[in-house]
């Protein structure tokens, strides 16, 4: 599998976790559900995260 294929792979798993908190938790922040979805995916930051569901920049899929 190349690196490509795996960051594209995690940043599906980091969507569908951010998605399933925020199901979960609705009363959640966005800057708590993106601190626990980072924590879920270390070595990334809430930054990251955020940029990932935003689709912005590399992490365009």
């Amino acid at each position: 599998m190349s690196r490509k294929e795996r960051l594209t792979l995690r940043n599906k798993k980091v969507r569908e976790y951010f998605e399933t908190l925020e199901k979960k938790h609705p009363q959640w922040k966005l800057s708590a559900l993106l601190e626990e979805t980072a924590n879920q995916f270390p070595p990334i930051s809430s930054a990251t995260v955020s940029a990932i569901l935003k689709k912005n920049g590399a992490y365009a899929d």
